[in-house]
């Protein structure tokens, strides 16, 4: 069956003509792909121009298993391309005449797509604040509370990522903003500036920016005493504010982090993504093999006994 397979990758803009079920038509905000065997894909295209590239058998599924694991995202390793697999699916699935193998060929790289994702793209999406400092927190041995400071978009995109495995709580000095978070993402609210219950939290997250100084040495001798420590894993104080609110000696080693800090995060992290992807495209290659074993078994015919009449 993958002998006889062919994708084109087109513009994103590229015109369609319609399908009743002979091909499978992917439309993104990046690219147009269609799907299916033989010759059959080149008749709906209106325009030759649009054409990108053009794969056939087994280039052609490495491509879109690639395309299904955002290895040929902007962003790489992104999930919302799977979901858009998912909606085009479901739509190719209402359409009178669908081709049982293009059915078979989509599902097939579901499960290898979520193969891959699984075994090496596990959380190396886009490499944002908030993505960086969730890791961080993940990394250390408690699931502790944490309080995450300010009331802005990189607030909310922080609660998204942590409130699932964390108790979260918030503080800032915009009331309204924060009843309104706290009302949507059900999480306990600090008062603005008491800094004595701030002192008791194991992580703190703040994202506020200002040249005021909000947190000072005071604080953090008392926060660094407040339990006891053991070792680097055990507190984190993660600063993400432009320009930083905290002026004190205590450095990475002690558990506070500031930007330079997450940058270099940031780029030890894009190196072990790059080496995920690397060995993700070699499994890639590999399910194509046992995929066209697979399809040989089952399907022992050419490719021109599986197109329709």
């Amino acid at each position: 069956m993958i002998d006889g397979l062919t994708v084109i990758n087109l513009k994103a803009e590229a015109k369609i003509r319609p399908s009743n079920g002979e091909v499978f038509v992917l439309k993104t905000c990046q690219r147009t792909l269609v799907l299916g065997f033989g010759q059959l894909p080149f008749y709906h295209l209106e325009n030759q121009n649009d054409i990108r590239d053009m794969y056939k058998s087994d280039d052609a599924y490495i491509f879109l298993l690639e395309t299904i694991c955002g290895l040929k995202s902007e962003v790489l390793a992104e999930y919302e391309v799977v979901g858009q697999f998912k909606e085009a699916y479901q739509s190719y699935m209402q359409l009178p005449f669908k081709h049982k193998h293009i059915i078979t060929m989509i599902e097939k790289l579901f499960q290898d797509g979520k193969k891959i994702r699984t075994d090496h793209l596990l959380e190396i999406g886009q490499l944002t604040y908030a993505g960086i400092a969730k890791k961080l927190i993940h990394s250390c041995l408690n699931d502790s509370d944490v309080l995450i400071v300010g009331s802005g978009s990189l607030s909310e995109d922080l609660i998204k990522l942590l409130k699932k495995k964390h108790r979260l709580f918030i503080t800032a000095r915009n009331s309204e903003k924060v009843a309104t978070l706290a009302m949507i993402h059900d999480l306990e609210i600090i008062s603005w500036q008491d800094y004595s219950i701030y002192k008791n939290f194991t992580h703190i997250v703040n994202t506020v920016g200002t040249e005021d100084v909000l947190f000072g040495e005071k604080f953090f001798s008392e926060w660094s005493q407040s339990s006891l420590l053991n070792g680097r894993d055990s507190k984190l104080f993660i600063d993400l504010g432009s320009p930083s609110v905290i002026k004190t000696s205590l450095s990475e080693a002690q558990g506070v982090l500031r930007l330079e800090d997450i940058f270099r995060q940031s780029a030890k992290m894009n190196i072990e993504k790059m080496e995920k992807i690397s060995q993700a495209k070699v499994s890639i290659v590999r399910l194509c093999e046992n995929r066209r074993q697979t399809f040989s078994q089952s399907h022992p015919f050419g490719w021109e006994e599986l197109q329709l009449a």
